[in-house]
This record gives C-alpha cells, structure tokens and sequence, in this order.
C-alpha cells in the first residue's frame, strides 16, 4: 500500500492493477479488452473493474483473522505469492499449472509479486497443463464427472496409467477415454516384454543397439516435454 500498488475499502484490500504497465503480460490481454468481457462483474468497492482482492473482509461463516483493516481473510491470489516468495525467494525458476489459471490466478500472482518485491520476473519459465476432459467437458469434482487415480487403478496399471497421460502433450487437453487406456495397456505390456527380452514364443529377443533410439527421445523430450514424439521413438 505504501507504495501505491493497492488500497482499502470498506475492510477490504484491493491490488491496483492500473498502476502495473504491463499488467496481462502472461495472457497476452490488454486491461482494455480485459473490461470488454461480457460476463465481467463490477463491484463499486473497486476502483477499477479489473482490481483484485488482496484481504477481504470478513463474511458471515467464513473463516477471518484480525488485521489493521478489520477482520477478514486472504485473497485468493496472495496465499500463493506468500507462500512461493518465503520458501522459494523472489523468482522462480519453473512455475506451472493448468491452463485455467492462467488468468486471473497466475496474471495477478505475478503483478502482486513483483509489485512486492521490486524484482523481475516473478518466474523465468511457466509450463500450463491442458486439463482432463470427459467427452466434451473439464473432468471436475463440481461437475461430479471426476474419475480419480484409485478408480482407474482398479481397471488399469499404473504403466497404462502413465502411457495414456503422456500420449499427449502436456499444453494439449486429454480425453479421458477407455479405449485408449485399453491400448496403452497393450503397449506397457509390449515394453515389459522388451525390457525382459522374452518374445510371446518363449524365446529370447535380439539385442540392438539403443543409442540411435536414447537420442530421438532425449531431442523429443528436450522439445517443451514432447511425450508423444518421445514414446514415439519407444514404439
């Protein structure tokens, strides 16, 4: 507050987004086109539509702490910035998520963040996750479609497990289908077998050479975590 990035109103602390230049620097979006959006809703406590809630102030059943502007509690966003700037210090190397968050959450993580402290960046890499789809929607315990790891380990192995996720690239959106996992728990069997050299026939399989093969997938992997391409080469 003292150096002009945020302000109290009404037991609530706003962070003031207009102070930031180039606030919307991870979303690629201008404070423009941010206050354009249709479903966007104003509250009059704010001096800008686009501010964000650093403390807010205490509601009825809500859990609430003293502070110098009444009782209340933490922003959603600050827990994290708090959190991340004790324990890992003032930039991170590598700081991810799933592509939901990249704004608001992470957008204003890393305006409060560097506001703070004066340093920058916040994070010298981010790495956003695509998000678990059942049919055509986000797999979520609110839309009760969750499948979780426990259930799916009672049809599957854990290797099926892992070769279904990596299938596809991390940034890309992963449909959870029994289909595949059908066909990655072929291939997990397929490179157990490798692995132990036995062919279906009792036999013992034939060396090669596997350098060839180790670089593909290192250059496949050294490519933004390129799984696909990386299995790829396994198969």
């Amino acid at each position: 507050m003292d150096k002009g990035y945020a302000y109290s109103a009404q037991g609530s602390v706003y962070f003031r987004v207009r102070n930031v230049p180039d606030y919307g620097k991870l979303a690629h979006r201008s404070l423009e086109a941010m206050i354009s959006e249709p479903h966007l809703e104003v509250d009059k406590e704010k001096e800008h539509p686009m501010d964000f809630a650093l403390w807010k102030a205490a509601k009825p059943g809500e859990p609430s702490w003293d502070s110098p502007w009444g009782r209340g509690r933490p922003g959603w966003h600050i827990e994290c910035s708090a959190m991340a700037l004790k324990y890992l210090g003032n930039t991170l190397d590598i700081h991810g998520g799933g592509q939901d968050l990249i704004f608001p959450h992470h957008e204003n993580e890393i305006a409060q963040s560097e506001s703070f402290t004066g340093t920058k960046p916040f994070a010298r890499y981010w790495l956003h996750n695509g998000l678990v789809q059942l049919g055509e929607e986000k797999m979520s315990k609110s839309l009760g479609n969750l499948i979780t790891i426990k259930e799916a380990l009672g049809k599957y192995s854990p290797d099926a497990i892992r070769i279904f996720v990596l299938s596809s690239h991390y940034r890309s959106p992963l449909t959870y289908s029994e289909v595949a996992l059908d066909a990655a728990e072929g291939g997990a069997e397929r490179l157990l077998r490798v692995l132990s050299r036995d062919d279906p026939t009792g036999g013992v399989g034939k060396a090669i050479d596997a350098e060839p093969y180790r670089k593909q997938f290192i250059e496949a992997m050294d490519d933004d975590f390129n799984t696909p391409q990386a299995l790829g080469v396994l198969f």
